[in-house]
């Protein structure tokens, strides 16, 4: 008797572990999304060269597009190490392939000296640069100037090009 207990217990416990281990089998198979339909909160992405940091984007939230390489993002800050820079958008567009990034969006752009503010501005990854075609306004912190116009270059080198209708004013 106990031996037909011992081999009902062992064929009902072999049959449970049967059963788990094909259901945890489809529950992983079903976790394999694709980028298409999925989305990352907290996203912060750092780049760098040479062990050295060069900027670092967060974003609240990053939407994955149906092109593959191109991420959403919601809630954007941009800290570039080099110069101290601060960009602050509500959104933008990041391109996971070439590293640039697109914010079309109210953007504030802070440093130490001065403060930019615009609509669009587009990163280029491998050049550091900087360029906007919308219209742009450059303020000293210390209010001792402002630049108005439309259209603008920011190097790597922090050296800043307005490139039409410019108007420069400048306080005592």
């Amino acid at each position: 008797m106990k031996r037909f207990l011992l081999i009902g217990l062992c064929l009902f416990f072999a049959s449970t572990l049967f059963i788990m281990l094909r259901n945890e089998r489809q529950s992983i198979e079903a976790l394999k999304i694709s980028k298409k339909n999925s989305s990352v909160e907290g996203l912060k992405i750092i780049h760098g060269n040479n062990g050295n940091t060069l900027w670092t984007l967060t974003a609240r939230k990053a939407d994955f597009t149906n092109d593959d390489n191109m991420a959403e993002l919601s809630d954007i800050n941009v800290v570039i190490q080099k110069n101290g820079m601060i960009l602050s958008a509500d959104k933008g567009i990041y391109d996971l392939s070439t590293r640039n990034f697109v914010i079309n969006s109210d953007i504030t752009a802070e440093t130490k000296d001065y403060r930019i503010i615009t609509s669009l501005i587009d990163y280029e990854a491998s050049s550091g640069d900087v360029k906007t075609n919308e219209k742009i306004k450059v303020e000293g912190k210390s209010k001792k100037f402002t630049v108005e116009g439309k259209g603008m270059t920011l190097d790597s080198k922090q050296k800043v090009k307005v490139w039409k209708d410019v108007k420069a004013t400048f306080y005592r």
